[in-house]
């Protein structure tokens, strides 16, 4: 499957291969998600749900994903990947047409559980693509799964905005079709990656092997350093609205098109420039650049009054992050067993989840009682420790084998 991966990386035939298949899943999952950013609140509230209801539909999907990547990624390193894959584009279907179709405000939340059980098989279609690429290409694939990422974040929004001016339910039916029409696909055309089979790796409990996963001196560090730089990119886009508003005076349409700026450039970063500069430098001098930038970006941003300013600054903020979180998966996926490629990076799914349940509750509460651009400088802070950590000789040198 390995010498597979190579010949997909280019034109629209990519998006019949194992690669794009799996390229087009996450995307989807994200497009749904993305659409719900704008709709969520109008929408649940036709519904009569109060703020703090509108809160925890949306954090239900992110705790959801916390509790089940690890247990998809090792499901997936028992039974296989494609099961999971499947099931993941299934599962998203039926929670998009039952919140389209929601008759009460409790159906909205089991909706949301569904797709958040659903979405975390993202640990699943990692080890998708470290099982079908070879160490060379395995920080392109990584990338082209974060580059599923800004795309989704990018379309999501816009389909929301689009089809909910025509009819509230369209994007959530529009959603569920596109996730049925890739599972039909995938039905047919991706093939599993790996042999399925009980293996040791798959037996062992779930949270002894997240502890060890942490404590481990291989992943640990790297699942730190994704955590704690998850908490302060998640932290800047949950109140960068709220940030624009009152430094810029934005309203939905201009933050809209703020976002539109980064995932672009963000996409087109993890798509193609990291695989270049890791080819040629190596992974951990991208890693490190990635979060110093990313650092530099949201330290400037906390500061910045300016609105000709803030353009280089987004530049900046998407170079870094578009170089450092594919770079982390790619490194962890190189250390991580054949048989336990979908346990580790469960566990960065998870502490991504966990970081999404976090992030945007301290960093509303640093801008309401602390001042408009404390998120930010804060983010800035957690990324310059990333960066500090990720420049320490035994991080960057795997364990010796026993």
């Amino acid at each position: 499957m390995r010498g597979s991966a190579r010949r997909g990386f280019g034109g629209l035939a990519f998006f019949g291969t194992p690669l794009g298949i799996v390229f087009s899943t996450v995307l989807i999952d994200l497009i749904g998600f993305g659409i719900v950013i704008p709709l969520v609140p109008l929408y649940a509230e036709e519904f009569g749900a109060s703020v703090v209801e509108i809160g925890l539909l949306t954090g239900v999907y992110a705790l959801m994903q916390l509790i089940f990547a690890p247990i998809w990624g090792r499901v997936s390193d028992r039974f296989g990947r494609r099961p999971v894959i499947l099931g993941s584009l299934l599962g998203s279907s039926v929670a998009w047409l039952m919140f389209g179709f929601a008759p009460a405000l409790w159906v909205l939340f089991l909706a949301r559980i569904l797709d958040g059980i659903s979405g975390a098989s993202y640990a699943a279609a990692q080890a998708y693509v470290a099982d079908i690429t070879t160490d060379e290409d395995r920080v392109r694939g990584m990338g082209l799964i974060g580059a599923a990422f800004g795309l989704g974040f990018i379309i999501g929004p816009g389909i929301g905005g689009l089809f909910a001016a025509i009819d509230p339910r369209a994007p959530f039916i529009l959603a569920a079709a596109a996730a049925l029409t890739n599972f039909a696909i995938a039905w047919k055309r991706l093939p599993e990656s790996r042999v399925p089979g009980t293996r040791e790796g798959a037996k062992q409990a779930r949270w002894t092997s997240l502890f060890r996963a942490v404590a481990s001196r291989d992943y640990g560090p790297l699942i730190w350093i994704s955590f704690i730089g998850s908490l302060g990119f998640i932290g800047m886009e949950s109140v960068f609205s709220l940030f624009g508003n009152r430094r810029f005076g934005f309203g939905l349409t201009e933050t809209g098109l703020v976002f539109v700026f980064i995932g672009v450039f963000a996409a087109i970063v993890q798509g193609g420039l990291v695989h270049r500069l890791t080819k040629r430098v190596g992974e951990w001098p991208v890693l490190r650049a990635g979060l110093w930038l990313t650092a530099v970006s949201l330290l400037l941003m906390g500061f910045t009054t300016e609105l000709w300013a803030l353009f280089p600054v987004l530049v900046l903020l998407a170079l870094g992050s578009g170089l450092t979180f594919p770079t982390i998966s790619a490194i962890v996926s190189q250390r991580a067993p054949a048989d336990d490629q979908g346990g580790i990076l469960g566990v960065m799914a998870s502490a991504g989840g966990l970081a999404r349940l976090i992030a945007p509750i301290a960093a509303t509460a640093l801008f309401q009682e602390v001042g408009v651009g404390s998120p930010l400088i804060i983010g800035g802070l957690l990324f310059v420790g990333c960066g500090v950590l990720a420049a320490t000789p035994l991080v960057r040198r795997p364990a010796a084998p026993t």
